[in-house]
């Protein structure tokens, strides 16, 4: 026995890749197995593992259940009104309520290969007031990520324009039509050869905006294909959110105002 799923494509990704994120417990290496047996189609028609999926597409997989293993999700904070996880890597985050077993709000996002610190609200007004939290920037985000190469200054805070089109950021040191500010800050918390370890912090918050950014200057995230000029890695991008802290929240949930709710540090100095 098993599952049929379906699902709407977002943005542009390699097909195993896609299904690895969405499915619990599924490997890219199972969803190459799958698509070979014809359990996979895309806009209705049996592909080949090597498709790539563009947004608006509808991918539909039949899963038996011998092939799905189960993938450990860690609990940073639980209580009647939002729920806090350490999102594993290769895992989409609207796949995390699947996993926990209940009814759980999306209120923000984080990439299927980024880990780390992740909120889900619990209840339709606990979502409500989460969501304003996040579009009116009253938390503060911190991220660590491996960049290669190191960038020349210790610190910096950086500002740049950019548009996502078509899955991907488009970034410009000057403005332009349709563009938006980007402002990303980061310090260096250890060099090692040409690798740094950075501490990140977004001020604002564009769609891939640390792993666009990075790859704008020239010090690209390490294991980013997207935006490492394809040098991508079977593991993903070295990027995690390892901290995150509410401000300014009214009403029920005013008791998160100044909690940090911190996952495992991202990397360490074996990582460079």
């Amino acid at each position: 026995m098993g599952k049929k799923l379906e699902y709407k494509v977002q943005e542009s990704s390699a097909l195993t890749s896609f299904l690895a994120a969405k499915v619990v417990g599924l490997s890219r290496a199972k969803a190459d197995i799958l698509v070979k047996r014809g359990e996979v189609r895309v806009n209705g028609t049996r592909v080949k593992a090597n498709v790539k999926l563009n947004s608006g597409d509808c991918v539909s997989v039949f899963v038996p259940n011998a092939v799905t293993e189960e993938i450990p999700l860690k609990t940073i904070y639980d209580d009647e009104n939002i729920i806090v996880f350490d999102k594993p890597k290769h895992t989409a985050y609207d796949v995390l309520p699947q996993m926990y077993g209940e009814t759980l709000y999306a209120v923000h996002r984080l990439d299927a290969n980024t880990t780390g610190v992740i909120v889900f609200a619990k209840t339709e007004k606990a979502k409500s007031e989460l969501e304003s939290a996040f579009a009116d920037r009253r938390t503060v985000k911190v991220y660590e990520a491996v960049v290669s190469p190191a960038p020349k200054a210790d610190a910096d805070t950086l500002t740049a324009y950019t548009e996502f089109v078509d899955g991907t950021a488009k970034v410009s040191d000057k403005p332009f039509p349709g563009g938006k500010t980007m402002i990303t800050e980061y310090s260096v918390i250890e060099r090692s050869g040409n690798c740094a370890l950075v501490r990140v912090m977004p001020h604002t918050g564009r769609t891939h905006q640390i792993r666009a950014h990075f790859g704008h200057i020239g010090c690209p995230i390490v294991g980013d294909g997207k935006y490492n000029h394809g040098k991508g890695d079977k593991d993903g991008q070295m990027l995690s959110a390892v901290e995150l802290t509410f401000f300014g929240i009214e009403g029920e949930l005013s008791y998160l105002n100044g909690k940090s709710f911190k996952a495992e540090r991202g990397f360490d100095t074996q990582s460079l």
